[in-house]
C-alpha cells in the first residue's frame, strides 16, 4: 500500500543475542501471533481455503512442538528488554496495518 508503510520486523530480535530457549520462545510467541493472523475471518477472504487450512495446520503443529518444549516460555525472559513485548507490539502494528488498509 503506497498510503503507509508497513511495520519493519524489530532490529532488536534480529541482532540480538538471545540464548537458544528465548529464540525458541520468540519463534513460538511469532508462530502463535502469525497463526492468529491467518485465522482471522478478515483475511480468509483473500486466500483459498485449501492452502490456507494447510499453513494454519502446520503452524499449529509447530506451535504445539513448541509448547510442549517451552512450557514456561514467559519465564525466560525477564529485564527491561523483553523481545516479546516487541513482538507483541510489532504484530500489533500490522493489526492496525491491515485494518486501516
Amino acid at each position: 500500500c503506497h498510503l503507509q508503510e508497513p511495520p519493519f520486523f524489530p532490529d532488536t530480535l534480529l541482532h540480538g543475542n538471545l540464548h537458544p530457549q528465548q529464540a525458541a520462545a520468540a519463534a513460538l510467541r511469532i508462530l502463535q501471533h502469525l497463526f492468529h493472523t491467518l485465522s482471522n475471518n478478515s483475511t480468509r477472504q483473500h486466500w483459498h481455503s485449501q492452502p490456507r487450512n494447510q499453513l494454519l495446520n502446520k503452524l499449529q503443529h509447530h506451535i504445539h512442538r513448541l509448547e510442549q518444549c517451552l512450557p514456561d516460555h514467559a519465564a525466560l525472559f525477564k529485564g527491561p528488554r523483553n523481545p516479546l513485548l516487541t513482538i507483541n507490539k510489532f504484530f500489533r502494528d500490522i493489526h492496525l496495518f491491515l485494518h486501516a488498509h
